[in-house]
Parts: structure tokens; C-alpha cells; sequence
């Protein structure tokens, strides 16, 4: 057998925990987030919180040329200590009033409702969403769905086409993997959904997680052409994934104080969101480990390999806590330009906002939306919201104008407290009014409005 030698060209996959760290700080409320920010720095020497005098920068040493890596250290180095000197704190609240978050309590919430919530959200036909509580009611205590499409269609008065359209749409959903019908496609549906799939990590998701369990690596290897190495790297991005997708979802603690995540306030004719730097403190890599890396210091190699991995595991956390604060910010301004008419008097309508149009304006997966609006709250000067609450499916009145689902609830609200106790309303009779204004609301979705009101049906409350 001749050995030889060929340059191959292969997409090689690459995967780190930052990953799955960035996507758990985004769904964690503040309280949590601040629990974990004091744990990471217990746990992380470098790291520390930034105070309101920066310490003095040490000074430049001469740069050693036979070391390429420290000096790639040392400009590292230089170019912190300069962003820190110019670091701005943001956007100021000249109003140094702030939001009393004593007056809000959050709740525990289940995994269904935590799903249906988000079903609300989508922009989907009457029938499918129909059909996906179905699909969200048949989960077992894993997320996996234990039913088929045919008894789903049954349940729901509905094809088994929009049956299977209903499911897509909860596997659809946060968190990545729910409504599978095994392990096997709740692992390949959470690696497309965090942009992590590939030919090889798909096959062996299909056929080798029995050689996985007993750490079988070389047939694995022999099986996809691969070497063993290789196979050991996709294994354990492999294992970064989660076999039981509802166990990804923590309803959260008891019942606490809420904290916002950002403040709207407005100056002048402006209206500026303000994210909470108060209740998130500021990182930084701690100046005195700054100074153990730099190329001329005596610090031995054995202890600066430790600092650089420190300070890297630092980088990453205080990448990911930044890009939380981000994407929530960049969602409550899309809320507040789409509920600006809202804004403007605290009692104005609220228009439709669905997920997908956020996940499409700022450019990430729809789960990634789902996480940054889901226990996220905007202190707003007529109070404190949570980030959802403006988001809504919606209806186009027959003059052209969009009303968004909170504003038809609130219509059929006002219509049933204005009717007769002898006469009530019956859900026919509340579409026929709504369709009367301009409104085509189907009976059906007037029930479901009305059940999530808390309002009893018209033969209850009838009085004789």
C-alpha cells in the first residue's frame, strides 16, 4: 500500500460553551443575571466590576521581538486600557428619578403557557394555531410530542396538512428541539437552530448515538471516512446539545421583585430607551492581571497561561452580557417605534407586533427574539411592562388601518361589560359587532379571546 499525501479543502465545525452561555444569559431576568455576574466573578479572578475611578494604567513596557504571541498580548493589552480611558456609560437619565420596582412582583409560569404565549405571537391562521396547542397540549414532560398529525387533525377539526403545518410551527419555538418526536430530531433541530449543523455532525445525529453513548469513536470514524480526532471534536459539540428540550426551560424562582431591563423616558418631542446599566454592572478584566501578562514582567509561564485563559473565559462572558444588553435594547426600540401611538399618552391602541417581524429587522433566529422579550421589562412613564405585552397578532379594519389582538380584546372586554344581564352577548353575536366596525374576527377566536379574559360564556352569565 503507497501512502501519499493530498490537500483536501473540508469545512471543519467549530463550537464553544460561549454559545450556549450567551443564550441562557439572554433569557435570564435581571435578578438572575445578577446572581450569576457575582458568581462568575467569585469564580473568575480576573474579573471584577468596574469602578468609578479607573485604576492607573501601567505603563508600557518595551516590546520583547523574539515573543510574536506577546506581543499580540501586550497590543491586546494597550488597546483595553485605551477603550477604557474613552468608555462612556450610555445614554443618561437626566431624570434622576428611579422606576420603583418594589410596586411589581413577577410569577412562576409553566412550560405550556410559556408556548402558547408564543404561539400568540406568530403570525399564523386561526386553524394552525388551532391546532398547535393541540400539539403544544399532546408534549410529554420532556417537550417531545407523543401524538401524530391524524389525532391532532381530529382534535382540532382540521386537515392533517395544517396538523403538520402546526407542528413545524412549534418546533419552531423556544426552547430548540420542543415538539420533536425523538431524541434524534431534537438534536437535529436545535443544530439548525443555533447555526451549528453539518454533514458529518447530521450523520452521526442519525445513525451513531448508540456508538456515541459507548464512546466508539474509531467506528464512527471508519463509518464516515473521518479520523478519530475528528470524530472526538464533533462529539463533543454533540454533547453541548440537549436531549431533553423541555429541560432547557426554568419557569424561574418564586415570585421576586421585578427589575426593568431598560427605561423609556421622553425629552423634549424624543423618546429615548435607556438600558439599565444600574441593575447590570459594568466588567472589566482586572488591571493588576493586566500587568502579569505583559511581555516584560516576571511572571512565570505556568501562571500566565492561567491569566490568558482567565481572560478569555472573562472576554467571552463580558461579550455575552454586552450582547444581551444589546438585543434587548434593540428590541424595546423596535417596540417603542411600533407603539409609538401608544407611547405617546399611555392609552393610545397598540398595533400588531409579531416576532418574526423583530427576528427579520434585527437579523436573528426567532427563538433569539422569543428569549429577549420573554421576563424582560420596559419602565415606561405610564409604568412597567413586560417586553411582550406589545406584542400582538393583528387584524386590517375594512378603512385600511391595523388593530393589533390586545386592542380587539379589550373592544370585546368593553362590548360585555356594556351588555344587557338578561341578554347577554353569545360569541356569534360579539363577531357580528366586531365585523359591524370594520373587523372580521371569527367566532372561534372570539371564544378564545373571551376563555383568556377570564369571561364565562353567555349562557353563564346570563341572570334570570
Amino acid at each position: 500500500m503507497e501512502l501519499t499525501q493530498r490537500p483536501q479543502l473540508r469545512q471543519k465545525l467549530t463550537l464553544s460553551p460561549q454559545v450556549y452561555q450567551g443564550l441562557s444569559i439572554l433569557a435570564m431576568p435581571v435578578a438572575d443575571l445578577q446572581v450569576l455576574i457575582e458568581q462568575e466573578i467569585l469564580e473568575n479572578p480576573v474579573l471584577e466590576m468596574e469602578e468609578d475611578e479607573y485604576e492607573e494604567s501601567a505603563e508600557d513596557g518595551d516590546v520583547r521581538d523574539d515573543a510574536e504571541d506577546e506581543r499580540a498580548w501586550d497590543e491586546w493589552l494597550d488597546q483595553y486600557e485605551e477603550l477604557e480611558r474613552m468608555d462612556g456609560a450610555g445614554p443618561v437619565d437626566p431624570n434622576s428619578e428611579a422606576a420603583n420596582s418594589e410596586d411589581y412582583v413577577g410569577g412562576l409560569q409553566s412550560f405550556a403557557d410559556y408556548l402558547l404565549e408564543q404561539l400568540a405571537m406568530l403570525d399564523i391562521t386561526d386553524e394552525v394555531e388551532l391546532a398547535a396547542r393541540a400539539v403544544v397540549g399532546s408534549l410529554d414532560d420532556d417537550g417531545f410530542f407523543k401524538s401524530d398529525c391524524a389525532e391532532i387533525a381530529r382534535i382540532s377539526a382540521v386537515d392533517v396538512v395544517v396538523a403538520e403545518r402546526a407542528l413545524q410551527v412549534v418546533q419552531q419555538l423556544d426552547p430548540p428541539g420542543v415538539g420533536a418526536r425523538s431524541v434524534t430530531e431534537a438534536l437535529l433541530i436545535q443544530a439548525e437552530t443555533i447555526g451549528i449543523a453539518s454533514e458529518e455532525l447530521t450523520a452521526i445525529i442519525k445513525g451513531h448515538l448508540d456508538d456515541v453513548a459507548a464512546s466508539h469513536f474509531r467506528k464512527i470514524g471508519r463509518a464516515l471516512g473521518i479520523g478519530e480526532a475528528r470524530v472526538r471534536e464533533l462529539v463533543e459539540v454533540l454533547r453541548m446539545l440537549n436531549p431533553r428540550p423541555a429541560g432547557a426551560y426554568s419557569p424561574g424562582p418564586a415570585p421576586g421583585y421585578v427589575i426593568p431591563d431598560v427605561t423609556l423616558r421622553r425629552f423634549d418631542d424624543e423618546w429615548l430607551v435607556i438600558p439599565n446599566n444600574d441593575a447590570v454592572p459594568g466588567l472589566r478584566v482586572s488591571q493588576k492581571y493586566r500587568s502579569m501578562l505583559r511581555s516584560d514582567s516576571a511572571t512565570d509561564e505556568q501562571t500566565r497561561q492561567y491569566l490568558k485563559d482567565k481572560i478569555r473565559r472573562a472576554e467571552m462572558f463580558m461579550h455575552n452580557v454586552d450582547r444581551r444588553r444589546d438585543t434587548v435594547s434593540q428590541i424595546a426600540q423596535i417596540v417603542l417605534e411600533a407603539q409609538r401611538d401608544f407611547f405617546e399618552d399611555g392609552r393610545g391602541d397598540l398595533r400588531p407586533l409579531r416576532l418574526e417581524d423583530v427576528a427579520v429587522e434585527i437579523g436573528v433566529h426567532l427563538s433569539t427574539v422569543s428569549r429577549g422579550v420573554t421576563g424582560k421589562y420596559m419602565a415606561t412613564p405610564y409604568g412597567l411592562f413586560e417586553l411582550k405585552h406589545f406584542f400582538s397578532g393583528g387584524y386590517r379594519t375594512s378603512t385600511g388601518m391595523d388593530v393589533a389582538a390586545t386592542t380587539v380584546k379589550q373592544m370585546i372586554r368593553d362590548l360585555l361589560a356594556d351588555e344587557q344581564p338578561e341578554r347577554p352577548l353569545s360569541d356569534q353575536k360579539l363577531s357580528d359587532v366586531l365585523r359591524e366596525d370594520g373587523i372580521q374576527v371569527a367566532r372561534r377566536t372570539v371564544a378564545k379571546y373571551r376563555e383568556e379574559l377570564g369571561i364565562e360564556p353567555s349562557w353563564a352569565r346570563r341572570r334570570r
